[in-house]
This record gives structure tokens, C-alpha cells and sequence, in this order.
């Protein structure tokens, strides 16, 4: 049995995992970093969840959060717009985790081999959560054997498309479920492309080699609050995918311009120099705005070495992209 150890609030709290990995959870004004057992950080994870349906039995939600635990996927049903396919617990688990204020957001375990099973799905969520306010996705489960044995990888497309753009219409944001074979080798179609993802991949690093949003990464998971296992995920920052191009000139003397993309809103670029390419790097500058910024004060005629990063904060931790490519530069 090993433990997940999390420093927050002052508080140091420990949750029971029975898998080969374990998390430990330092703070650093807004940032959090995971660990695995081996002691290496879980590669863009900004904070950790569970999911949860009627086959984790009655939750105590207020344990749960004193655990440690930052937010929560519920199931709320499965296949299409039935009340006897809704989750026996989806009300009891709504309701926890707004008294407790709990984040979450909800999955659907589809059935769907239509277009127009899978419209009927979506009415299926939408029907639970309306008056509710999410604050993760909705999640499209699509891996039952059946489904995937009876559809091409084209039809999967159009019902994982005809879902979802019934979800946004509602202003909801959606993302699709499964494990990292079934995204590799099924869910291939251009639909699929630009879709958030949350892949199922029970290892202590995830293999998927694509982008993804959430990582669940054991179903052995043991926190306080549930009887038995639970699933644990890692929320995964967009940010981790990114490394940023960067160009340098010097315009004037003793003055470096420097230009970055990709410019997102909500990021800040940190500017880093150095006067020896593999020599100590220091952050000289933030500027996330206007996506260049003119550094003055240099010395003429040396040579300075530049690279960036851009950093976010997702959820209450503050994530980092790659570094850029090191660029030099002589100053006029």
C-alpha cells in the first residue's frame, strides 16, 4: 500500500493508494507538482481528481475534500435519454459535491451506433445537468466493445461529432473518454482531431502520444471518503505541449527585441538570457501581452543567448510550456 502526500493549506494530509505509484504534492505559492513513486514529476499535472458512479456506492463527500482530492467526474448515465439509465447516485454525488464545493464535471457511458443515438445521449445529459453549473467537461465515454465491433472509424466520428456539437450548443465544453488503445487504434477519424481527451492508460507514466486534458492513471486508487478502490486522474495542461518560436534582433543600440508565439490570452512569456549558450539562465523579464517585448540596458557589441517559456495558471497552479529553442544575438 502506498500514499499520496499532499502539502496544502498549511496542512499535510495523506491518502492511501494501492498502486505502483504515489504522488507528492509541493506548494510553492500557486504552484503544485506531482510525483510519482520513482520520484519523477507527472509531466503538466495541475491538480488530481477521481471519478466516481453508482459502482463506487455512497460517497462522503466532505472526507473526500478533507483528503486532499481537487475535483471529481460523475457519471451521470449511461446509453440514451432514459430516467432508468440515469446514475442511481448521480443526485447524491451532484449534491455532495456543491455542498461541499467540490468541482466537477460528468460522464456518459455511451452505447451509441447512430447519429441519432447518440443526439438522444446528449439530450440524456443534458437532461441531468441543467441548473447545474460545471466546472470540467462533459465526457463522452465512447469504448464499449460492441459499439467499436459494429462502427467504422467514420461512423464513430459523426456520432462523437453529433454529440458533441449537441453539448455546445448548450454552452457546455465537451471532451471524449477512453483508453489509450482505443484512442490509437479506433478513434482515428478527423473528428476526433480537435477534440479535448481523457485517456485511460494504467501505467506509472500515460503512453498516449497525442495532446490530452486528463490522464487516468489507475483504477486502484483508495481515498478517504469511499469504500473500495476509485479511479484516480491528473488534470494535464494544454501548456506542456507548447514550445514556443522565438526571433531576436537588436534595433538600437544596447537593445534586444524579442518576438514569441504562439500568444494566448492568460499566458505570460518569462524571457530568460544568458551570456554563455550553456552557461546559468536568469529570468530577466514577464511580459505575456503584446507578444515581443524590446530588453534595453545591454552592452554593446556582446553576444547574449535568449530563450522563453510561457507560463498559466489552470485551476489554481501555475503550468509551464517547453522552453523555446536558445537564440543569440550580438548587441549594436
Amino acid at each position: 500500500m502506498l500514499h499520496i502526500w499532499m502539502k496544502k493549506a498549511g496542512l499535510t494530509v495523506m491518502l492511501m493508494i494501492a498502486v505502483c505509484f504515489c504522488v507528492n504534492t509541493k506548494v510553492k505559492a500557486a504552484d503544485k507538482v506531482y510525483y510519482n513513486s520513482y520520484g519523477v514529476a507527472v509531466n503538466g499535472a495541475c491538480a488530481m481528481g477521481i471519478d466516481v458512479s453508482s459502482n463506487n456506492g455512497t460517497v462522503d463527500w466532505a472526507a473526500v475534500k478533507a483528503s486532499g482530492v481537487e475535483f471529481a467526474i460523475l457519471r451521470c448515465g449511461f446509453g440514451m435519454n432514459l430516467q432508468l439509465q440515469d446514475d442511481k447516485q448521480w443526485e447524491a454525488n451532484v449534491a455532495g459535491c456543491e455542498s461541499v464545493g467540490m468541482p466537477y464535471g460528468v460522464y456518459l457511458y455511451s452505447y451509441a451506433d447512430s447519429v441519432s443515438r447518440a443526439r438522444s445521449e446528449a439530450d440524456h445529459v443534458l437532461r441531468l445537468i441543467t441548473g447545474h453549473k460545471l466546472s470540467y467537461p462533459v465526457y463522452y465515454d465512447m469504448e464499449d466493445p460492441s459499439v467499436i465491433r459494429n462502427t467504422t472509424p467514420a461512423q464513430r466520428g459523426k456520432i462523437a461529432k453529433a454529440f458533441c456539437d449537441r453539448i455546445r450548443a448548450a454552452g457546455y465544453q465537451v471532451a471524449i473518454y477512453a483508453d489509450k488503445n482505443t484512442f490509437t487504434n479506433e478513434l482515428t477519424a478527423k473528428e476526433f482531431q480537435n477534440l479535448g481527451k481523457w485517456v485511460a492508460h494504467y501505467n506509472p507514466v500515460c503512453g498516449y502520444a497525442g495532446t490530452y486534458q486528463m490522464w487516468q492513471a489507475t483504477n486502484q486508487g483508495r481515498v478517504n471518503g469511499i469504500t473500495g478502490n476509485v479511479d484516480i486522474n491528473y488534470l494535464i495542461s494544454s501548456q506542456i505541449f507548447v514550445k514556443p518560436v522565438i526571433t531576436v534582433s537588436s534595433p538600437a543600440k544596447k537593445k534586444v527585441k524579442i518576438t514569441w508565439k504562439p500568444k494566448k490570452a492568460g499566458t505570460t512569456c518569462e524571457i530568460l538570457y544568458s551570456k554563455k549558450k550553456t552557461g546559468k539562465y536568469r529570468l530577466l523579464q514577464k511580459n505575456g501581452k503584446k507578444g515581443s517585448a524590446l530588453i534595453k540596458g545591454l552592452k554593446s557589441g556582446k553576444k547574449y543567448y535568449f530563450k522563453v517559456r510561457m507560463r498559466k495558471t489552470e485551476n489554481g497552479a501555475t503550468v509551464y510550456t517547453k522552453y523555446s529553442k536558445v537564440k543569440a544575438i550580438k548587441v549594436k
